[in-house]
């Protein structure tokens, strides 16, 4: 790893632990910078705002579980995979409410931040096809998003019952 992601990741490990013990409201991207080592020009260097490092953050913090649970995929439908992954996924959501809405409103209007790590994951929802059905897999994914959006707008959102939502939804498909 060269100087630039060592220093990229750098700031991000920072910003994720400032985030997660202060807030993100109460996060100041010069607290972000001292906390990193770096001057605060330098984090501005890597993202271009602090809604880039909540986002960067919240992507490597899911592309981390997505891998954690491929070691236990062992699912065949498109269906059940989708149980399987949404399932801790969902619990990272509800344990981190307020990033977790501050991701899901911006990621409405910003779709290409996502995109890569959406059509992964609509793939490998489908890895043990004989063929993709990108329509199927689309609407898997409106209904997984959907039931973030439901689930996290409860006065107590509860894993358990959002993955219950979803898998009934999925059913209907």
């Amino acid at each position: 790893m060269n100087k630039k992601n060592i220093t990229r990741h750098k700031i991000l490990d920072s910003a994720w632990l400032l985030f997660l013990n202060q807030g993100y409201e109460q996060t100041s991207t010069r607290q972000i910078a001292n906390n990193a080592g770096v001057a605060a020009g330098t984090v501005f260097s890597h993202f271009e705002n602090k809604i880039d490092l909540l986002k960067a953050g919240m992507h490597q913090q899911i592309g981390t579980i997505i891998m954690q649970s491929k070691e236990t995929d062992v699912q065949h439908s498109p269906r059940l995979k989708l149980h399987h992954y949404a399932q801790p996924l969902f619990e990272f959501y509800c344990s981190n409410i307020e990033f977790s809405k501050i991701l899901i409103s911006d990621m409405i209007w910003q779709t290409e931040f996502f995109e890569l790590q959406i059509n992964d994951f609509k793939a490998l929802l489908f890895s043990e096809q004989p063929q993709f059905d990108d329509i199927k897999a689309s609407i898997m994914m409106d209904c997984y998003f959907m039931t973030i959006i439901s689930g996290l707008n409860q006065t107590t959102p509860d894993p358990k019952k959002m993955l219950r939502m979803l898998m009934n939804k999925i059913a209907i498909i």
